[in-house]
């Protein structure tokens, strides 16, 4: 039997109607929800992309919709609620190889290092260059040392210390760029503070190293921050032992009484001001310090056995915390 249609029924009592409503409102949603989903034109290839610790979910979506990861904050932060747990989310700085759809985004961010085709290479502040080139054979299988120290050796102080999230055929040209394009990035909001500092960008870099490899914590990097600027202020000499450790290459538990006179321009019991160089890659923790310094009347300061700081204002001071803490 053929179906009629009676012409004077309204349009939208007619069979089918509704379902061509129903098909010409869900084609723009659908479309819209798979363009949310494409990376972005401008995806940060082979660029670093650095996820602090402690932020949230919400922080982390926003942070990736700004740096052009993904298409949409929201449609990111939604994905990792929904089918990942946001606690698991690593910290680092991440690299990408190619362009991620942000399926792939949120599962990369909360997939373990050991599970993803990326591996964890953590640089910790205070390392040297050399430092950085050895931890770094240990996961990379195309890295070259030799390469990476000769490329890195002018810019010590300069490669930003992080968990790194790296592809393993990663190289030593690669890591440097990466590093320098980090340190810029990370230091971006402080640098105007740096370079109007009287002891300008590389002073406050070469300070933060000093302080990374004496203090421990964040209240002893300031207080020591302000000890040495006391001095320098002084026109005493700073008389930092990590200075030697860094041009002898020896720990500080090996220094002898001898090594106090080897003449190099590292040596600050010898030489007024800064060593010549950074002697290590310092974090954002340590340039912070030098920049807002705890300020006080001390001028000397040992660590004892436990790790705690004992400070004084004058050298028979000094020397009776010596004798007190240092048995």
């Amino acid at each position: 039997m053929i179906e009629t249609y009676d012409i004077k029924r309204p349009l939208w009592h007619r069979r089918g109607f509704w379902a061509l409503i129903a098909t010409g409102l869900a084609m723009p949603i659908v479309f819209l929800l798979w363009w949310q989903t494409r990376p972005p034109a401008d995806f940060p290839i082979h660029s670093p992309v650095t996820i602090q610790r402690g932020l949230s979910a919400g922080a982390i979506a926003d942070l990736l919709d700004s740096q052009h990861v993904v298409r949409s904050g929201s449609f990111l932060y939604l994905l990792l609620v929904w089918r990942h747990d946001p606690n698991s989310i690593q910290a680092g700085t991440y690299v990408f190889e190619e362009p991620l759809d942000v399926g792939d985004v949120a599962k990369r961010l909360s997939t373990p290092p050991g599970a993803s085709n990326l591996l964890a290479v953590t640089l910790p502040e205070g390392f040297t260059v050399a430092e950085f080139a050895d931890i770094a054979a240990e996961s990379l299988s195309e890295f070259d040392v030799e390469e990476f120290r000769e490329l890195s050796a002018i810019d010590e102080g300069h490669l930003f210390p992080d968990t790194y999230y790296l592809p393993a055929d990663f190289t030593a040209a690669e890591l440097h760029s990466l590093l320098l394009a980090t340190y810029d990035e990370k230091i971006s909001e402080l640098r105007p503070a740096m370079t109007s500092h009287e002891f300008g960008e590389d002073g406050i870099i070469v300070l933060a190293s000093l302080i990374e490899r004496e203090a421990n914590s964040e209240e002893s990097m300031r207080m020591v921050a302000g000890i040495l600027a006391n001095r320098l202020e002084k026109g005493m000499r700073l008389q930092v032992d990590a200075s030697l450790e860094y041009v002898l290459g020896r720990p500080l538990g090996t220094l002898t009484a001898d090594d106090l006179d080897i003449d190099t321009p590292y040596n600050t019991y010898l030489y007024d001001g800064l060593p010549p160089t950074p002697i290590g890659n310092p974090g954002l923790q340590a340039i912070k310090a030098v920049l807002e310094p705890t300020e006080s009347d001390y001028f000397y300061y040992i660590t004892d056995s436990e790790g705690v700081f004992h400070y004084a204002r004058t050298f028979d001071e000094h020397k009776r915390n010596i004798a007190k803490y240092l048995k």
